[in-house]
């Protein structure tokens, strides 16, 4: 079996519907943070969220893309930063060690 390459497929996708050279960083995250929202409505409405994490990484593909960046990259850089990372949570929110 072999495995698709979803973060390629949708880069091609971005790439034939002129989302790459036609749009910038600043509209792809005003395009994110719209998604945010609606990630936001189907929590507080109890709905299935796949769809809406799932167009949400599609828009963050379109932004590292534009920036020749990988989802593998990414990851790696977030979980560099965060894996020696201390703190408690508060009020169901994770504080940082020294942001408390």
């Amino acid at each position: 079996m072999t495995e698709i390459n979803y973060e390629k497929l949708i880069g091609q996708w971005h790439k034939e519907r002129n989302l790459i050279e036609g749009s910038t960083d600043k509209d792809q995250y005003m395009k994110l943070i719209q998604e945010a929202g609606e990630l936001s409505d189907s929590l507080c409405k109890g709905k299935d969220i796949r769809d809406d994490i799932g167009d949400m990484m599609v828009v963050l593909i379109n932004i590292m893309v534009r920036n020749k960046l990988t989802i593998q990259e990414c990851l790696s850089t977030a979980y560099n930063d965060i894996k020696d990372r201390k703190g408690k949570m508060i009020d169901g929110v994770f504080v940082k060690e020294g942001d408390e």
